[in-house]
């Protein structure tokens, strides 16, 4: 197995974290409040990364800070929107309508970074929205547009941007140190807004005390930390491939969790979008074994080896 397909690979197994969080946080919010929950859920992520980064050499250097916290204010906005937004709309709605960032990656990318995804990318950008698309004709195309809808907008434009981002300077921070000040910039954005929000609803029934835990340790440590790391060998347009599987297994979870209904344009669109999940593994199985030919012959210069 190439290198590149194992992290697509693991950001694959984030996006079944994400995904599955989504009918969790949904029943959590009938218990505790948006802001509640994400600075208990953050700081827990926070607490959890100490013990990995007291030895990391790049924790008080400029570099992690500095683009941690930028990074950290766009998690902040995404993750904001998108748990407010789960409050008016429902679980399967809300990951669908995030999945808009992977169309909104390779655009960013083209006028932010100068990069141009290729003919496969590219290809699997627009299958995979085309399956978006027929995915949302049975989730929202018979209901009318909601509030939480349109605050979901705002958090696919936030994570598009955050990835972009992440994709720019992981390379260039030691990753730690980086996912440490992201998580922790999250969870004191999310405190300090609480009191400009009202106490809002706290208690602490078993499903909440679950998917705080859950989401801490696996959405967040492990899914912040592996995005950080893929996106530092995998481009930003590729990964957005990978990261639409979100909606779907959001979709299969609140099936199984909240008996929300499969419809059968659910299924068709989830098959599409898995396609361009594959066509973008492929075409990284085929560049990497092009690249390891080439290295054969002393001298030769690998595309793969350089990313903008």
């Amino acid at each position: 197995m190439t290198r590149k397909i194992t992290y697509l690979l693991l950001l694959l197994l984030v996006t079944v974290f994400w995904g599955i969080t989504f009918p969790m946080i949904k029943e959590s919010l009938y218990y505790i409040s948006p802001l509640n929950f994400l600075f208990l859920r953050f700081a827990l992520s926070s607490a959890l990364m100490i013990p990995l980064i007291a030895r990391s050499k790049g924790v008080l250097m400029k570099g992690p800070i500095m683009h941690g916290i930028a990074a950290g204010v766009l998690l902040f906005i995404g993750y904001y929107f998108q748990t407010v937004g789960l409050e008016y709309t429902t679980s399967a709605r809300s990951g669908i309508i995030t999945g808009l960032y992977v169309v909104l990656v390779p655009l960013f990318s083209l006028v932010l970074l100068r990069t141009r995804p290729g003919v496969p990318v590219s290809l699997a950008c627009v299958f995979s929205f085309l399956g978006l698309l027929i995915m949302s004709a049975g989730s929202i195309g018979s209901q009318s547009i909601q509030y939480g809808d349109i605050l979901t907008i705002f958090c696919a434009v936030a994570y598009a941007l955050q990835i972009i981002y992440v994709s720019r300077y992981s390379k260039e921070v030691e990753t730690y140190a980086f996912t440490f000040y992201q998580l922790l910039v999250v969870a004191i954005l999310s405190g300090s807004a609480i009191p400009f929000s009202g106490p809002g609803t706290l208690s602490f029934p078993e499903i909440v005390i679950f998917t705080l835990i859950f989401t801490a340790v696996f959405a967040g440590v492990f899914a912040v930390y592996i995005s950080n790391v893929a996106l530092i060998h995998v481009e930003a347009s590729a990964a957005g491939i990978i990261f639409v599987g979100e909606p779907i297994f959001a979709a299969i979870a609140s099936v199984i969790m909240l008996g929300e209904a499969l419809t059968i344009y659910t299924v068709a669109g989830g098959v599409i979008m898995v396609l361009s999940m594959f066509l973008v593994a492929y075409d990284k199985y085929r560049k990497e074994k092009s690249c390891l030919r080439e290295k054969r012959d002393p001298g030769t210069y690998c595309e793969e080896d350089s990313r903008t």
